[in-house]
């Protein structure tokens, strides 16, 4: 997968590949770029899951991308962000209420950054299925008169791939993941090493579900 190498220094971005100019793009952002993006962070332990995709959301577009998660993963002030091209997603604003109808959201939410990164990101994809698309993710944003930022994407850029939550080839999945409470850098990290694993660059989580043996499995859907 094509990379964007951000040099600490002078905080330049250069493309290693032409294959960064469609579809999902990675790189590393320093405290300094997030800082600039107008939502800092320096530490991913410090935020919540609609922070944390406000903040990817304005790196990705500082940097000529439509929109953007971060991965979950912090090296140092080093936290890395997966982006998309124009091409690849459609925005919409949407009503709160289509999001907090599904199942997996709580009922007693009522404000987006109050609800847990798993629960979130399943409704998502519940709401994007039923727009017709293949899934997709909140920018994290709030407007006038309760509406949501929802990004989607097209089926023909959408797989679902499963893992157990206890799952020992992957590292987000020790200690095992739990929907209900797992922080939100854990539930990205463990989408992408999903979905990488698969041959896909990211994902979100979509649902759960406990095994005849009693195992709860994982479904993320996958974006390529």
């Amino acid at each position: 997968m094509s990379k964007v190498i951000s040099t600490l220094a002078s905080l330049t971005v250069t493309l290693t590949s032409a294959q960064a100019l469609a579809g999902v793009v990675w790189f590393d952002t320093t405290e300094a770029m997030r800082a600039a993006s107008g939502f800092p962070i320096t530490s991913r332990y410090t935020v919540n899951w609609a922070y944390a995709n406000r903040s990817a959301e304005a790196v990705c577009m500082q940097n000529g991308y439509a929109r953007g998660m971060y991965t979950g993963e912090q090296s140092g002030e080093l936290m890395g962000v997966h982006c998309f091209t124009h091409d690849m997603v459609s925005w919409q604003d949407v009503p709160f209420s289509q999001i907090s109808r599904w199942a997996w959201w709580s009922d007693d939410i009522t404000v987006l950054d109050k609800q847990v990164s798993f629960k979130a990101e399943a409704a998502t994809n519940s709401e994007c299925d039923t727009m017709n698309y293949g899934g997709g993710f909140l920018t994290g944003h709030t407007g006038p008169n309760n509406v949501v930022g929802l990004v989607c994407l097209d089926r023909s850029h959408v797989t679902i791939r499963n893992a157990d939550a206890n799952d020992p080839q992957f590292q987000a999945l020790t200690p095992p993941l739990n929907p209900h409470y797992a922080p939100w850098y854990q539930v990205r990290a463990a989408a992408n090493q999903v979905c990488q694993h698969y041959g896909f660059p990211t994902g979100t989580a979509t649902g759960a579900a406990t095994t005849g043996s009693g195992i709860l499995n994982l479904a993320f859907k996958c974006f390529y």
